[in-house]
């Protein structure tokens, strides 16, 4: 089997190449649950490394399953970027990445505290997105929007250009988790930006749907 070529990612993307690094055939880092931060502020990301969180993001997309479900925890103040500078020292996520293409791929994650950190704000994440894509050397017209969205309601949205990919985040916060959801798209003469943006809203459409109603059988009915 041919392996699908790595995406192509700004940094502010750090969830991505995290998600897709096993998607894409990439080594995983780890198998099994994680602890929290050291000394050492070592970034992690295991398959099963914090369970909680994985059962909060769906298993289906359009019927079809992730290629990977894992979570992990960022601890260097590299990957933490701007939220340093909100008193966060360690942020847990978790996602599901779907490969969609050569250089297509869909993530639907949650980001989650520590305990004993402040809860993250979501102007804190809408700013770390955006210094992070503004910040990239390959990055070009950057646009932010809040557009209002069903079913979600009003959410955070950044579009860019990265090299050869349209990249779009998404993020809202509800009950107190934050949402995030990341779409990326090949440029190229058959690309379309009407087909990137109906990823988007096939992405919402379930993100906020329990677990156990996003199963590949009731998807696909």
């Amino acid at each position: 089997m041919k392996r699908k070529r790595p995406l192509t990612v700004v940094a502010a993307f750090a969830l991505l190449v995290a998600f897709a690094a096993a998607a894409c055939g990439q080594p995983q880092a780890a198998t099994g649950p994680l602890q929290g931060c050291g000394p050492d502020k070592a970034d992690a990301i295991s398959v099963g490394g914090f369970a909680d969180l994985e059962a909060l993001v769906p298993r289906s997309l359009k019927g079809v399953a992730p290629d990977v479900v894992n979570s992990g925890r960022n601890c260097s103040d590299k990957a933490l970027g701007s939220l340093t500078s909100h008193g966060v020292h360690e942020l847990r996520f978790a996602g599901a990445t779907w490969n969609q293409g050569r250089a297509d791929a869909t993530v639907i994650a949650v980001l989650a505290p520590a305990p004993n950190d402040p809860e993250p704000e979501q102007a804190w994440i809408e700013e770390f997105y955006t210094a992070g894509a503004v910040a990239g050397t390959k990055t070009d017209n950057v646009t932010t929007t809040r557009p209002t969205i069903d079913p979600v309601g009003q959410v955070f949205r950044i579009d860019a250009l990265n090299d050869l990919s349209l990249q779009t985040v998404v993020t809202w916060n509800q009950g107190g988790l934050i949402h995030v959801i990341i779409v990326v798209s090949e440029v190229g003469p058959t690309a379309s930006r009407a087909d990137h943006d109906q990823r988007v809203l096939d992405a919402l459409a379930i993100a906020n749907v329990p677990v156990a109603e996003v199963s590949p059988a009731a998807a696909a009915s």
